[in-house]
């Protein structure tokens, strides 16, 4: 029995004496071969120590993931790094002649990371769990920063509690732990970081600051500005808001163009600078706009979001100008709003099954879904604010509409909201159009009379840009 125990790991000292490791085809070779003794592994698992040098298991490792045509292979990864772990493997650094470990070194960690799998880089900690060493590769980037990316709040503080230097940088992008910690939104990670002595205004060679990273973070991560407040009180220091990143922007643009109102209203409130605000453009909101579109969100929580950040900007004295106005109205026209609306008017009222749905919905006391879509516009306008409309899209109310009607909701929802802003700005434009022969109050009442999607062409042609 004991004989039958010990057969696969013969079997793997064998196959590793019978190929010359300074040749790769050959080293690939066997990664093919102990994946199939690996998946049928028998008996006690091995001390690799007795098979492998330190730097093959290494070597092992990092290429687990890759085929020997150099594509990835995620599952063979996954089965050898268990069974390392399994084998109760842990790295050992080697040593100087003055015996200190050496510390550059490229190992399975970074190799990992930097072919995407970074998620993985956690599980491999249970082979490298030394902390008084961290190996670096030839970027710069160390355990210690990987650790901070994966959120591993317990090895940082073992890092730190072992006097590893909490603002040690990323020589290649030039990030500090701090900002790859605040990049994935460890909270916990950053609240260790910013205890033991890190600098909050560190800059990368982006010019950007954690604020900064904070502020392209999507919406569901604004606590961490928060944190960030509540350390800078306790330690009686201040938090510059106002740093220009390498591009132009503030924390205070940027959390505007990633669409995150309530950053917004905390950097607001700390006293962000309004005076030189410039309100970001249209291609700058696109990439949330993507983002949104990836992750299927519903317009009425976007739209809400970028009419609530526009309402607290006017609100803190900033003037925006028609131009701005248009971005606004083009986000909506992105959203696909206006196609949409043109299919759902008589969906609305011909769908028994839908009104019926609506009406039971309330919005707030004695108001139902159903009747305020059945409202004029100008009525149904000061009934509820666009933080109401924000507080709904998260709503369990708003949850409960079912998936086939939840899109006409939406959309009506949306015009709703976006109707007094495109009336407010329409008559900016149309004005000029009229060489201001007309008054004013005959060009409101021509505009109250006009769908939304035409006051948008109506700004739109005013400002010299085609109808798409």
């Amino acid at each position: 029995m004991a004989q039958d125990d010990q057969k696969c790991s013969k079997q793997l000292k064998a196959m590793r004496e019978e190929i010359n490791w300074e040749i790769e085809n050959e080293r690939y070779k066997l990664l093919d071969q102990m994946h199939l003794l690996i998946e049928n592994w028998k008996g006690q698992f091995p001390n690799l120590r007795d098979i492998f040098r330190s730097e093959e298991i290494d070597w092992l490792l990092s290429e687990a993931s890759m085929n020997r045509d150099k594509t990835s292979n995620f599952f063979r990864l996954h089965t050898f790094t268990f069974f390392v772990i399994n084998a109760g493997y842990k790295d050992e650094p080697k040593l100087d002649e003055d015996g200190k470990p050496l510390l550059r070194r490229t190992t399975a960690m970074h190799s990992i990371f930097k072919r995407g799998w970074k998620w993985f880089v956690d599980v491999l900690f249970r082979i490298y769990e030394r902390f008084d060493v961290d190996y670096i590769d030839e970027s710069g980037l160390t355990h210690f920063h990987l650790a901070c990316m994966c959120g591993r709040y317990d090895i940082v503080e073992k890092f730190l509690v072992l006097g590893h230097d909490p603002n040690f940088m990323w020589q290649e992008t030039g990030d500090s732990p701090l900002h790859l910690a605040v990049a994935d939104s460890h909270d916990w990670v950053a609240r260790s970081l910013l205890r033991h002595g890190a600098d909050r205004n560190s800059i990368n060679k982006n010019g950007l600051t954690p604020l900064h990273i904070i502020c392209t973070q999507d919406e569901w991560h604004e606590f961490l500005v928060e944190i960030f407040f509540e350390v800078s009180e306790t330690s009686h220091q201040a938090l510059p808001l106002d740093v220009v990143d390498n591009f132009g922007q503030t924390p205070l643009q940027l959390a505007v163009a990633n669409f995150l109102p309530d950053v917004v209203e905390i950097l607001l409130d700390r006293g962000a600078d309004l005076s030189g605000f410039v309100f970001p453009t249209e291609e700058q909101f696109d990439k949330s706009l993507k983002s949104f579109r990836d992750q299927n969100s519903n317009k009425l929580h976007f739209t809400a979001n970028v009419l609530t950040i526009t309402q607290r900007l006017e609100k803190g004295g900033c003037e925006l100008d028609k131009s701005d106005a248009l971005t606004i109205m083009k986000i909506s026209a992105k959203l696909g709003l206006f196609d949409e609306l043109k299919n759902l008017k008589k969906y609305w009222y011909d769908d028994e099954e839908l009104v019926s749905e609506a009406n039971k919905i309330l919005m707030k006391p004695n108001l139902s879904l159903c009747d305020l879509i059945r409202m004029q516009p100008e009525e149904s306008e000061k009934l509820l604010t666009y933080a109401d409309y924000l507080k709904f899209s998260l709503s369990d109310e708003w949850f409960c509409i079912s998936d086939s009607h939840r899109d006409a909701c939406d959309t009506y929802l949306c015009e709703i909201m976006v109707r007094e802003f495109f009336r407010r700005w329409t008559l900016e434009f149309f004005m000029p159009l009229t060489c201001y022969q007309l008054p004013i109050l005959c060009c409101e009442k021509i505009i109250e009379k006009l769908k939304t999607e035409d006051l948008f062409h109506i700004c739109l042609s005013a400002s010299g840009q085609n109808n798409e």
